[in-house]
């Protein structure tokens, strides 16, 4: 039976920006989720042209 090594990397330079474009994109969609929200329970949103 063969033995792997498991060798643990260094991330690359560019992955903290890309988690944290992810978070942010995250954290966006989370507001527009509730701006839904809001709108349509407070009825303020609608069917576009009425």
């Amino acid at each position: 039976m063969a033995h792997q090594t498991t060798h643990k990397t260094e991330p690359d330079a560019w992955y903290k920006y890309g988690v944290a474009f992810l978070f942010a994109e995250m954290g966006m969609a989370i507001c527009v989720c509730g701006y839904s929200l809001f709108m349509a329970f407070t009825g303020t949103g609608g069917f576009p042209g009425h």
